[in-house]
């Protein structure tokens, strides 16, 4: 099961490796692997470790962002897996070096694909043993993933149970857990490992399975779905229209995808309601809400300004997800990303003008006929 992702792997990394290197190599001889790691998290948005949630994703029902995105060198079957793995390990406030860590795991095991046979009776993801649970347990990808980070239905210790993990290196840590004939095997998928989880549609995978704004039928609802849906579109200076991505001008010449304001402009579309192109534009447009984020709800609108812009201009909008987090496109050479916790990173909460909310027609908002 492992060839196809070897040849996945090597294109990837061959792709990726000339980018990273300057960056990378010095690093890693000096033996900095969570440094690593922490530059890719980081990136250029302010991307913070802090994770949302907290109860673990629920099973078959996950519902983790950017589900129908690929990875260059991935199936999407791989690369959601990936995304499911990373968006368990956040909801259970697993560090991100454990992402790497069981991501690994998958890539050994099953090749990131969540098959229904292996050794003796091992199946899934991890190719976890009758004893760790029922098999349509260790079948859901999001179930066995919890299962690798809090350990089996008898006993089985998980990630979490492994004393001083995050110190380990991958192969070891991975060996603690699953407790192969073959305990070296893991070592060699750690550079693509990282490699994955660093790439932003999984970096921003999240459990928003329980938001309330996936059914609650709410306009802001259906913006946030909407605007989720294009997490790993690129970000295009002047690109974007109300229909989806399109080519930019200027340095978004070339590139297909949104800008900041063109992002929440389409998002608000899918949901019937026509906003402004402009980022200050869409800020007259809306309701100036409460500087306490529990008056906040999914689709509200978040503003950035800087003390030398002039009073009426927004350099920057995004969305807030309604789980302490927004949906945004960053700058060009990134990609529509989650950042998670946001007034956790310094940026936004020194730059955060203010938050509003989309109002009805009457309020400056037009409803469109949304035919897609």
């Amino acid at each position: 099961m492992v060839a196809p992702l070897v040849v996945a792997g090597r294109a990837l990394l061959w792709r990726r490796l000339r980018r990273a290197l300057l960056v990378v190599l010095p690093i890693l001889l000096a033996g900095g692997l969570a440094t690593v790691l922490m530059l890719a998290l980081v990136g250029g948005a302010g991307q913070q470790e802090v994770p949302a949630g907290g109860g673990g994703c629920p099973g078959a029902a996950i519902d983790s962002v950017g589900a129908g995105t690929s990875i260059d060198g991935l199936t999407k079957e791989q690369a959601a897996n990936a995304r499911t793995i990373v968006a368990v390990g956040r909801d259970l406030k697993v560090p991100s070096y454990g992402w790497v860590i069981a991501v690994a795991t998958a890539m050994q095991e099953s090749n990131l694909v969540n098959v229904p046979y292996g050794d003796r009776d091992s199946v899934g993801l991890f190719q976890q043993r009758t004893a760790w649970g029922s098999a349509a347990d260790r079948m859901d990808p999001a179930t066995s993933a919890r299962m690798f980070y809090t350990g089996g239905q008898q006993g089985q210790p998980g990630l979490l149970d492994i004393s001083g993990f995050d110190r380990m290196s991958v192969t070891d840590a991975a060996q603690a857990v699953q407790r192969s004939a073959f305990p070296g095997a893991y070592a060699k998928w750690q550079p693509l490992a990282m490699q994955v989880v660093g790439d932003p549609t999984v970096l921003s995978a999240a459990c928003y399975a329980n938001a309330a704004f996936l059914s609650d039928g709410t306009a802001g609802g259906k913006a946030v779905t909407a605007a989720l849906a294009q997490i790993g579109v690129p970000y295009s200076w002047g690109g974007g229209t109300p229909r989806g991505p399109s080519g930019g001008f200027g340095v978004g010449a070339g590139v297909v995808g949104f800008d900041c304001s063109s992002l929440v402009q389409y998002a608000w579309h899918q949901a019937g309601i026509a906003l402004p192109r402009l980022a200050s534009a869409q800020a007259a447009s809306v309701q100036r809400l409460p500087s306490d984020p529990s008056a906040w709800r999914a689709g509200d609108l978040v503003f950035l300004h800087t003390p030398g812009d002039p009073p009426d201009y927004f350099h920057h909008v995004a969305m807030y997800d309604g789980q302490g987090g927004i949906v945004h496109a960053p700058r060009p050479g990134l990609t529509v990303e989650v950042v998670h916790d946001f007034l956790t990173v310094d940026y936004y909460k020194r730059e955060l003008a203010f938050v509003g909310r989309v109002s009805s027609p009457t309020g400056g908002a037009q409803v469109v006929a949304n035919r897609g």
